[in-house]
């Protein structure tokens, strides 16, 4: 795969079941709503890619090397809009201007290339919203820990992002079995062959698998922010009404007052209550 072109080509999307084009759309992160035809799907799943290939394939790189995702230099703009789409940040200050109108292209957002680099941040913050904000630094937050608890303190000098080594990738798809077969004979060429093979095959499921986990549990959050909503929502409404009933409680009793008290100023009510 090249980046001059998808990994699917445009024809063969229209054969994708829903589900799987559906979650095919959801790890470009595309955000569909649950009502979509597969039609739009694959309306939105289009548009997607006509957009990677109008982005600058550095600016992406920025993104994830701000990120910190670990990917390889050659990856495509695919592969980097896959990785890009389960990125939490949001200290966007960080991220370059390129970077910056990348991201906010992506994630749908109306950006230019003469856009400054602070437009680009209030945009992205304004996408993400208050509670989605309040979510990526608990993350944030959490992973620090947890790095630190590992870990331990890492020196200032380790922390330059590096990709990851191209022999895995590229280098080893370009070395024949011939040439495995003559180093390691017969056996072990087509053993080693095999091997790699079965280490990519791993390696994209188990990215597939942690896709999944982080889109339920984006699910489960945004689930479980629409049921704080309406729990918030009906209290309120209960308190609003416990309130009116109070005050309407609270004026009818004083209107008994009011009455009761003139009916017993009236000249005629004293009279008879002084009759044998």
């Amino acid at each position: 795969m090249t980046d001059s072109a998808p990994q699917s080509p445009l024809p063969a999307l229209s054969s994708l079941p829903p589900d799987e084009l559906r979650r095919y759309a959801t790890e470009l992160g595309l955000e569909l709503h649950e009502d979509y035809a597969p039609a739009k799907v694959l309306e939105a799943v289009r548009a997607r890619q006509e957009l990677l290939l109008e982005l600058d394939r550095d600016a992406m790189l920025d993104i994830v090397v701000w990120a910190r995702q670990p990917v390889r230099k050659s990856a495509s703009k695919e592969s980097l809009a896959k990785v890009i789409a389960g990125v939490q940040l949001a200290n966007y200050d960080s991220l370059s201007t390129r970077g910056l109108f990348a991201l906010a292209r992506l994630r749908g957002l109306e950006a230019k290339p003469g856009d400054g680099a602070n437009d680009l941040i209030d945009r992205l913050r304004e996408h993400d919203g208050f509670w989605t904000t309040v979510r990526r630094k608990r993350r944030a937050m959490v992973g620090s820990l947890l790095t630190k608890l590992i870990d331990g303190k890492q020196p200032q000098g380790d922390n330059e992002y590096q990709f990851l080594p191209e022999e895995d990738g590229v280098a080893a798809e370009r070395r024949t079995l011939k040439d495995a077969v003559v180093e390691r004979g017969i056996v072990g060429g087509i053993a080693q062959k095999l091997r790699g093979a079965a280490d990519d095959y791993i390696k994209i499921k188990l990215d597939e698998i942690e896709a999944r986990i982080d889109a339920k549990l984006d699910q489960i959050d945004r689930r479980l922010g629409e049921w704080r909503d309406r729990e918030v929502a009906n209290r309120l409404r209960i308190l609003r009404l416990t309130l009116m009933f109070t005050v309407l409680v609270a004026l009818m009793s004083l209107g008994y007052n009011y009455v009761k008290t003139r009916v017993a100023e009236m000249p005629g009510a004293s009279t008879t209550s002084n009759q044998p």
